[in-house]
């Protein structure tokens, strides 16, 4: 069982992504209601890139996955460390742009991330340091830096390029926004 000091780079990044990785059944049952929505009909197309227990349970659901891009989706999920794995604001926002392309008109994209807390970083035993000008938290135990977005910043990304923000929860029950917390950001091609 790792402690504090960490025996593997990814335990610290799994540590770090735990709050918005632990409920799939969550997840799926926000995406499906998203592509249901916007599909009007049950059983959509849904991008998960690389996809995970929530692009199983989506398949097992009747939804059709697709793990790369491909024809035009109802719906695309960027899960909790897609954003964050990409290390300037210009690769996020092509990131955006290439997944708001790959929506049929009317699609949505679903974001999930961590509302920023940088104050409340620099006390985490998980992080080694934090940089607020670039917007970086390194982990501890060398794992790769994680870039952070804040949420005026992720809806400029989306609006350049062509998407609208349709909702902001705090989790996939719809609960509030509060920082450090679990963010999921709904926007509309």
């Amino acid at each position: 069982m790792p402690t504090w000091i960490l025996e593997k780079p990814a335990d610290a990044l799994d540590a770090w992504l735990a709050p918005l990785a632990d409920d799939p059944a969550g997840a799926v049952a926000f995406l499906s209601e998203v592509t249901d929505r916007v599909a009007r009909r049950a059983g959509g197309r849904v991008l998960v890139p690389g996809g995970g227990p929530v692009a199983d349970a989506l398949a097992g659901e009747g939804y059709e996955v697709h793990l790369e891009p491909g024809p035009r989706f109802d719906a695309g999920y960027l899960g909790a460390d897609v954003l964050s794995r990409l290390p300037d604001q210009r690769d996020q926002l092509r990131a955006i742009g290439r997944y708001s392309r790959l929506l049929r008109p009317g699609g949505a994209l679903v974001v999930q991330g961590r509302h920023p807390d940088p104050a409340c970083w620099t006390a985490d035993r998980r992080v080694e340091s934090v940089d607020c000008v670039r917007q970086i938290v390194q982990l501890a135990g060398g794992s790769l830096p994680l870039r952070y977005v804040w949420p005026a910043e992720l809806d400029l990304m989306a609006e350049l390029a062509g998407l609208a923000l349709d909702s902001r929860w705090g989790g996939w029950y719809g609960e509030p926004v509060s920082c450090g917390s679990p963010v999921v950001s709904v926007y509309r091609s």
